[in-house]
């Protein structure tokens, strides 16, 4: 069937608009209800085995989509908690998390530090005051009294015993007292015999008695110093006191903070004489100990959060603990505790590409030990790994509630959910993009409000009506229907800013971006990636590559081809060859398949043709041919089975010794009965084998052959529109094999009589009669070799 242009033109819904100017931006995303409803579920489910994972093809918005739904829900839900971390009074080397309402750590912390301060001077004022000085120097007087008690009495007790109690630099002593002298070490030694024996006789007394007045005067300097020691921080207790009345009163529904501030108080009074030193680095010690470290604040924060991550790194996920050197040794504090993205999105929503995710060293796992433990735990990776022996801390954990939306493709989920067993344990919602959207007047409206959206968003003139039906185009090209446009928004949004950027430099009198700009911006566009196909297509002009688009030919058909890069795919004709020749049993030669050269399916599209020939003209043992197929001046590995029609054609063109017009190119796939089946690339194959032909001259009479069910996907560029609809090049739809010969020659195919036989000079009819000569050959040549062995 020739096509006709309103056989596959787009059929442009209504616009009812001017320009862009004064129609609204869409707040909602278009033609995804599958995936809207999807990720409501994954929302509205909070238990931690119901994250999201967002599947399809990269530049269709899905990152911008999952933004857009959850920035909606977070608005509906509490903010979360903030958190920080403390000293911990009672095992510095593990911090302690403390939870607060949402804005309040950093006020905390705030008032804290100000509170601090104020104590500090209140401190130093206080003990420079009357009242301490007075109680401080009673106790003193005490505690000095209670010690000359103790020597008094020992003095006297000395003295009965004949001797004198002295006190030297060494301590206290004890002198002989003779006739009322002091007796010195060699008037001792003079003293009759048992005068000394006397004295020595009462030196275990006196032993006795010096050791009860050391113990006594011991007791009472400890008694004196707990009792300075208590009246100190009861002192600096009582100052400090009403200063942190308030701040207690403030939180005295947090235990946790109550707990905190009590310790600070008490820390404080025990180590008051140290905060008062002249030296400002023990002073700024205590300040940083009693001070707060905000892991989460929450206080600019509306809802719950929503966090995006482009690239998420171990340490930027869960957190980390950061070090300072000093005096050649890693040193570190809670002070130095960071958060991670987990700490900024609990309590709310966590983005992440999945692919990186899995690129990242340790992130994968960390992730997932978050998730199932429900709390953050950090811990540096290279103490996680055993490869640092720095002592570190050990922070308590912070309970997690976040929701997981992955963004990826198709094959990373597929990988997940089938080779790790904790993704299904964690991920049960799958919210599937859909890459192509029903071109409607609705989905129409929301494209313009689209396009609308990137105006605003980047401050560029507006698109007129014209330029929007043409971006429409474009994205039903890139999607490849005429009935649906794509859902690769990224790539749509790259041709609004390139086509703004040519209205402004080539038109910057109009206000507005035209169809025109548009237009421009597509061929540039696609200018950027087809070097290599303008290469190859010159090898077409001169020769190089052999194409003939003109006459007839037996055994030779174009054939067309696909070259795809990841940017860009381009169609190019390719020569395809056939021979035939007598044979014992059937049989089709594919060169590129013997020298492997050749996928699975092109092999298997062989057997394909092989079983077609015994289908369609019921062959049996007496009717055996061998035919060959070559695609010329191809010299890679071919895949696909979309040349089939054509490998069909070229071998009943060599057996049947009927030509094929060389200036109509065939692409299509067919079944064992001969029924023509869709293939991909339809855009690329047509306008390849156009611009072929344009390169040697348009005759009129060119074309190409299509399946019937790839109408659908025909969205040609502008300039094959026009010469379509002047009759300079042709489309052709073919539902089965007859109907392509009929095009390709000039015979009709030919249907089976009620004799089982083709009509009298079809062009089925001329390929039985070939094939039968063809037995008639092969059977002289065994006549002849049987003939020759009986006569030997």
């Amino acid at each position: 069937m020739l096509l006709k242009y309103d056989d596959f033109k787009i059929k442009m819904p209504q616009l009812n608009f001017e320009n862009t100017e004064n129609i609204q931006s869409i707040t909602e995303y278009i033609g995804q209800k599958r995936a809207y409803d999807s990720m409501v579920l994954g929302i509205e489910i909070e238990e931690k085995t119901h994250n999201i994972f967002i599947t399809g093809p990269v530049n269709t918005g899905r990152r911008t989509f999952a933004r857009n739904v959850l920035t909606k829900y977070s608005l509906n839900k509490k903010t979360p908690n903030d958190y920080i971390y403390v000293y911990n009074f009672k095992d510095p080397m593990k911090p302690k998390a403390i939870s607060l309402k949402s804005g309040e750590a950093i006020i905390f912390k705030k008032i804290l530090k100000e509170t601090i301060e104020i104590s500090f001077e209140a401190l130093k004022k206080g003990i420079e005051g009357e009242d301490f000085s007075e109680k401080r120097t009673q106790l003193e007087d005490e505690y000095l009294k209670a010690r000359k008690s103790v020597w008094d009495d020992l003095k006297k007790e000395v003295e009965k015993l004949g001797f004198k109690l002295q006190f030297t630099t060494n301590g206290a002593m004890t002198i002989p007292v003779y006739d009322g002298k002091e007796v010195t070490d060699e008037e001792y030694d003079k003293l009759p015999e048992d005068v000394r024996n006397s004295f020595e006789e009462k030196t275990p007394i006196l032993r006795q008695l010096m050791e009860k007045a050391m113990i006594k005067i011991t007791e009472y300097d400890k008694k004196y110093r707990e009792q300075l020691r208590n009246l100190e921080k009861y002192w600096a207790l009582f100052t400090i006191s009403g200063i942190f009345e308030d701040l207690i009163n403030e939180y005295s529904t947090n235990s946790d903070v109550i707990e905190f501030l009590n310790e600070i108080k008490n820390d404080i009074a025990e180590n008051f004489q140290d905060i008062l030193s002249s030296d400002e680095s023990i002073t700024n010690y205590y300040k940083k100990k009693y001070s707060v470290n905000v892991i989460i604040d929450n206080s600019s924060i509306k809802g719950a959060p929503v966090i995006e991550a482009n690239d998420p790194a171990y340490s930027s996920l869960i957190g980390k603990i950061e070090y300072f050197s000093h005096m050649g040794m890693l040193k570190t504090d809670f002070t130095m505790i960071k958060p991670g993205l987990l700490h900024k999105a609990n309590g709310g929503y966590l983005i992440l590409d999945a692919e990186k995710v899995m690129r990242s060293p340790y992130v994968w796992e960390a992730l997932k030990n978050a998730l199932m433990n429900n709390e953050i735990k950090i811990e540096n990776l290279e103490g996680k790994m055993g490869l640092s022996v720095v002592h570190t801390l050990e922070p308590d954990p912070i309970p997690l509630n976040v929701k997981v939306i992955l963004v990826g493709e198709e094959w990373m989920y597929e990988v997940l959910y089938q080779y790790d067993p904790d993704f299904k344990k964690l991920f049960n919602v799958k919210v599937a993009f859909d890459t192509e959207i029903e071109l409607n007047k609705e989905n129409a409206e929301y494209f313009a409000g689209f396009v609308k959206n990137i105006v605003k968003q980047h401050e560029l003139k507006d698109f007129t009506k014209g330029a929007v039906e043409e971006l429409l185009k474009y994205s039903c090209r890139i999607n490849e229907r005429n009935d649906r446009f794509s859902a690769k928004f990224g790539v749509l949004k790259n041709i609004i800013l390139e086509a703004n950027y040519i209205s402004d430099r080539y038109s910057d009198t109009i206000p507005y971006v035209d169809k025109n700009a548009v237009i421009k911006a597509i061929q540039k566009h696609e200018n950027m990636f087809s070097l290599y196909r303008d290469k190859i297509f010159d090898s077409i002009k001169d020769g190089q590559l052999i194409i003939d688009t003109e006459g007839e030919k037996i055994g030779q058909i174009n054939g067309l081809t696909v070259v795809d890069f990841d940017t860009y795919s381009f169609g190019v004709p390719v020569k395809i060859t056939g021979n035939v020749s007598s044979a014992k049993q059937v049989g089709v030669i594919d060169i590129h398949r013997d020298a492997d050269l050749s996928g699975k399916i092109h092999r298997k599209s062989t057997f394909i043709i092989e079983n077609y020939f015994y289908s369609k003209y019921n062959l049996d043992e007496h009717m055996v041919f061998s035919g060959s197929i070559s695609f010329e001046q191809t010299y890679s590995m071919l895949e696909g089975d979309s040349a089939s029609l054509a490998e069909i054609l070229v071998l009943l063109s060599a057996i049947s010794k009927i030509p094929l017009k060389q200036y109509i190119a065939v692409t299509g796939s067919i079944d064992q009965h001969g029924n023509i089946q869709p293939v991909g690339g339809i855009i690329e194959k047509v306008e390849g084998f156009y611009y072929t032909c344009k390169l040697k001259g348009l005759k009129g009479n060119e074309g190409v052959i299509i399946p019937h069910q790839n109408i659908k996907n025909l969205v040609l560029n502008n300039e094959i529109e026009e010469d379509i609809k002047k009759g300079k090049f042709r489309i052709y739809a073919v539902k089965n094999v007859d109907e392509a010969i009929e095009i390709m020659t000039e015979y009709t195919a030919g249907k089976l009589n009620e004799n089982g036989e083709f009509e009298e000079n079809s062009f089925n009819w001329h390929i039985i009669k070939r094939i039968k000569e063809l037995r008639k050959i092969e059977d002289e040549k065994s006549h002849k070799k049987r003939f020759w062995l009986w006569g030997k």
